[in-house]
């Protein structure tokens, strides 16, 4: 045996250098088993230990039955262990979990209530809640949410300014509003109204409408599904050949119709009902200023008309509106108060084939969500040509 291979140890023996590396070997190899066998571990608290939970989410801007959050999304997130759980609130507006551990816990509820006239957003938390239970029992827990609101249906878009002069000279026939369900639950137009509010009015409570028509039904007879453009034509045709060379209208969902004025009526599609025509062929959209709101009014007829002969309807029922000028810098000219909307919209000139569009905020689950701030400064933007039944692009400001 060579020396090479040789090696002396501290006791005297002499051992070869390839016994002395498989030695070496073999306690780092055992070494290496006992670490992962200690990384795989886990310590299983006793079942003793762990506990339900019932978390009931409240809404304490309304009373009764009506504050329980039903169909609310609560999620419990453990701090220690990083356990994640999440249940839905029941018609009780109750969440239960089970088989939880003691832990210091974040609690996050999330919510909303849909009608026809708006979404209540809920939300509530507990943060770094510490959670324990001596007995194998419940502990009952409470979330008290916020709340905000927005309206469900939305006037998403209005084009009012008109096709432009060439050759025909001021050509209106052309505008319309188109309406959104800016929520996730089917919703009915039927017996909503449309109407155009009166200058003058600003600080009283009541709207002063020049025009207001209905759309059918009794009921659930007009369905507007979550994420639909609905589109309301001053007259349903086709305005895209010269000399006018604007919207194709054919298939508008609902159209103004007036038989007694000589106005043009597609028979394909459905008629809104006159509530209140004061004049002119058409349901006209002023091309220079004007504010247009979407309301749920019980009886129309109720409150009568004011000495100018507009109809009067009570400003409770307004679900959206929209202030718009050509001279934005006239805020002193409003036509609808800040519960209503807040700004102006519009600042484009008459004739122009431009309309205003409302803003899109998201899009939640494949589903736009639109702005609503109740101020149309914020919420809109023009368009250089109107998109009747789809988004145009803001680009194209």
């Amino acid at each position: 045996m060579s020396i090479k291979n040789k090696i002396q140890l501290s006791n005297g023996a002499v051992v070869r250098k390839e016994h002395l590396v498989s030695r070496i070997g073999f306690y780092l190899i055992m070494m290496i088993l006992l670490f992962s066998m200690s990384c795989d571990l886990t310590i299983t608290p006793p079942s003793s230990m762990r506990f339900s939970v019932a978390i009931t989410v409240l809404d304490t801007t309304v009373s009764g039955a009506d504050s329980l959050v039903a169909g609310a999304n609560v999620v419990m997130q453990s701090i220690t262990y990083g356990d994640y759980y999440d249940a839905e609130t029941n018609t009780m507006g109750i969440a239960y979990f089970s088989n939880l551990l003691p832990d210091r816990y974040n609690v996050l509820a999330s919510g909303n209530r849909v009608s026809i006239s708006e979404i209540v957003i809920i939300n509530g938390q507990l943060q770094d809640t510490s959670l324990y239970i001596e007995e194998n029992d419940t502990l009952d827990l409470k979330i008290i949410t916020q709340t905000s609101r927005s309206s469900a249906l939305l006037i998403s878009e209005i084009y009012y300014s008109g096709a432009i002069p060439n050759p025909v000279p001021q050509y209106f026939h052309d505008q319309f509003l188109e309406i959104y369900n800016n929520s996730t639950t089917t919703l009915y137009l039927d017996s909503l109204i449309i109407a155009d509010v009166d200058y003058g009015f600003y600080d009283d409570s009541l709207i002063h409408a020049v025009h207001a028509y209905m759309f059918p039904g009794d009921g659930n007879d007009y369905p507007i599904g979550p994420g639909e453009l609905i589109v309301i034509a001053q007259d349903a045709i086709d305005h895209s050949p010269a000399p006018i060379r604007s919207v194709n209208l054919l298939d508008a969902d609902f159209e103004y119709y007036l038989p007694d004025k000589g106005d043009v009526n597609n028979v394909n599609v459905t008629d809104m009902l006159q509530i209140h025509h004061k004049y002119g062929i058409d349901f006209l959209y002023s091309v220079f200023n004007c504010a247009l709101v979407l309301m749920q009014v019980k009886d129309p007829y109720e409150l009568g008309y004011d000495e100018f002969n507009k109809i009067l309807l009570p400003k409770s029922g307004v679900i959206d509106g929209v202030d718009y000028r050509d001279n934005l810098a006239e805020v002193d000219h409003k036509r609808l108060d800040p519960s209503i909307d807040g700004g102006l919209t519009g600042g484009i000139p008459s004739y122009t084939t431009q309309s205003i569009e409302r803003r899109i905020d998201r899009i939640e689950n494949g589903q736009v969500v639109l702005m609503d701030n109740n101020n149309s400064s914020l919420d809109f933007h023009i368009l250089s040509f109107p998109t009747p039944g789809y988004f145009g692009s803001e680009g194209e400001e």
